[in-house]
């Protein structure tokens, strides 16, 4: 049995309040004249639902914040501190990540699907953001557990959402068609934010930097698919499996269990879902 139970009350109350300020933030960037601040040149423009998801964002991570830094097994970690002056405050950032990009990821499901979709586009998006953010809640706390299976069943779960995420975020930025430079910046930040997500629970140094490294090699990925006219469905999944292969042989060098048919078995894995994606492309496309 776990040693630890999550206060499902509070993680029901941060859940209501995300989903309700999510709900407000649909309903706002469905209106064709919503204020947009253009800062000029071909930068895409900021609009106010983005100001509203920063806000979302922001509450989440608070959240989340004090949910985990309230498990047994934070109080033997060291934590960055932020100094106040008056006082100093512990601060758990790598739990911000995937309850923030729950929120994020939803709203790009709904901006992907919105004109089409319409109605069923805002509930799929309130119902999927408020189900990842209570997923990603409780796993997070049981992934501290000491029980090797409970934390190891915890940690599977928050990898699938990660990827779900990555699938989402990753389709929704390539569908904008923003110019290179842009696609390629945002989709290697959020690729390598996820995939420090990833490779925090290896609890070993140097992960900032591993995960520096996939995003690199996702925005060196968005610059060359960006020349390959393909459907923005299309082009998610060809990223998030090159951040599932990047991800997963990473996670394998960090723990130390990276052998040679590991990386037969993840090149072969690899080489059929880019293979099943590309005809898949070129049948579409034909």
């Amino acid at each position: 049995m776990p040693s630890f139970t999550p206060r499902y009350d509070r993680i029901a109350s941060l859940v209501l309040v995300v989903v309700l300020g999510l709900a407000v933030v649909l309903v706002v960037d469905i209106n064709p004249n919503i204020l947009q601040a253009q800062l000029g040149g071909d930068i895409p423009a900021i609009t106010v639902s983005w100001v509203l998801i920063a806000a979302l964002v922001v509450i989440t991570s608070t959240g989340a914040d004090l949910l985990v830094r309230g498990h047994p097994s934070m109080q033997t970690r060291t934590l960055p501190t932020l100094n106040l002056g008056v006082a100093k405050v512990d601060l758990a950032p790598g739990f911000w990540i995937l309850p923030s990009f729950s929120v994020i990821g939803s709203f790009a499901l709904f901006r992907l699907f919105h004109e089409r979709m319409q109605a069923t586009a805002f509930v799929t998006s309130l119902v999927v953001a408020g189900g990842a953010l209570l997923v990603v809640l409780v796993s997070q706390l049981y992934a501290l557990d000491r029980e090797p299976a409970t934390h190891q069943r915890a940690r599977l779960v928050l990898h699938i959402v990660t990827y779900l995420v990555a699938y989402s975020c990753f389709s929704a930025i390539y569908s904008a068609r923003f110019r290179t430079l842009y696609a390629a910046a945002l989709i290697g930040a959020t690729g390598m934010l996820l995939a420090f997500e990833v490779l925090q629970w290896t609890q070993r140094k140097g992960n900032l930097l591993l995960a520096a490294m996939v995003g690199l090699l996702l925005g060196e990925a968005t610059w060359a698919l960006n020349y390959w006219p393909t459907h923005y469905l299309s082009g998610g999944a060809l990223l998030v499996v090159i951040f599932y292969l990047a991800v997963s042989l990473l996670w394998h060098h960090s723990t130390r269990t990276l052998r040679r048919a590991l990386l037969a078995e993840y090149g072969l894995l690899g080489g059929a879902l880019l293979a099943v994606i590309i005809y898949t492309t070129l049948k579409g496309a034909s």
